[in-house]
């Protein structure tokens, strides 16, 4: 009943051969199961990454925005995939992406994932959005609940936890602390017998100035997940970080400035 998976915001994903073979190369190196990528700007780029991972099948979302999330799935690992678009995720926002949903069976068991990249920024109108987004995400798990067969949820990817200034982006009008907007989604999944789950590193973003704990996975609490190591205060993970939070100097810039400036998030189911 195992299986691993892993998200990615690849910033402004094109293509492109160098970075393309980079990416590939991240990915091969954790070896997931599923995997999502986000801010995939090219749709070029699903016919790239089929050729780079040909045993895989693939989603991507579509719609007017700019920016989409690509799915793949090791094709040969499930009993059954099914990848659905939920529109719903694009809240008040025309230009957000709908979240990407891929459920899979492993026997008789169905695991649905859910890849969302919430509305960034720290005004208000983003905020409210963000909240809007993890209503749905909690509607959608009291709908799994109550389906006959049993169903468990991972909703996983940049969830930009940034907070809440009000009413101009002046650090002295912080009303809502980005580890405030963490700690309530924890609670609200908690309420919904979901949680948060602890990662390796503190922070996933890193644009050379500003760094950030934007990108997370919530799972039902009745999912086991196999340990990844610890989180900065010593106690157990079960998400890694991985990317530029493992360099220094020139080899981060390069990864900041040539990959991406988030770092990817893995896990498995035990």
């Amino acid at each position: 009943m195992s299986f691993s998976f892993l998200s990615w915001n690849v910033e402004h994903f094109k293509g492109g051969a160098e970075r393309l073979a980079r990416v590939a190369a991240h990915i091969r190196g954790q070896n997931p199961d599923i995997f999502g990528l986000l801010e995939v700007e090219n749709v070029s780029v699903l016919q790239l990454m089929q050729n780079e991972f040909p045993d895989y099948t693939f989603g991507i979302t579509d719609g007017p925005e700019s920016m989409e999330i690509l799915v793949g799935c090791r094709t040969a690992k499930f009993a059954q995939s099914v990848f659905t678009q939920k529109r719903e995720f694009k809240a008040y926002n025309p230009a957000l992406r709908p979240g990407a949903m891929l459920s899979v069976r492993l026997d008789a068991e169905w695991h649905n994932l859910l890849f969302l990249h919430t509305d960034s920024g720290t005004d208000a109108a983003a905020f409210g959005n963000r909240f809007e987004m993890f209503d749905h995400v909690w509607r959608m798990k009291k709908a799994l609940d109550n389906m006959a067969q049993a169903q468990k949820l991972i909703v996983l990817g940049d969830l930009n936890t940034m907070g809440l200034f009000y009413p101009t982006s002046a650090n002295s009008n912080s009303r809502v602390a980005a580890p405030d907007e963490i700690g309530t989604i924890g609670k609200q999944a908690g309420r919904r017998n979901m949680a948060l789950l602890p990662k390796t590193e503190g922070l996933t973003f890193n644009n050379g100035t500003l760094q950030a704990n934007l990108d997370h996975v919530l799972a039902s609490d009745t999912i086991q997940f196999a340990p990844q190591g610890a989180d900065p205060q010593g106690n157990a993970a079960l998400v890694a970080v991985r990317g530029w939070n493992q360099l220094a100097g020139a080899a981060r810039e390069a990864f900041i400035g040539e990959i991406s400036d988030h770092s990817s998030l893995f896990a498995s189911v035990a």
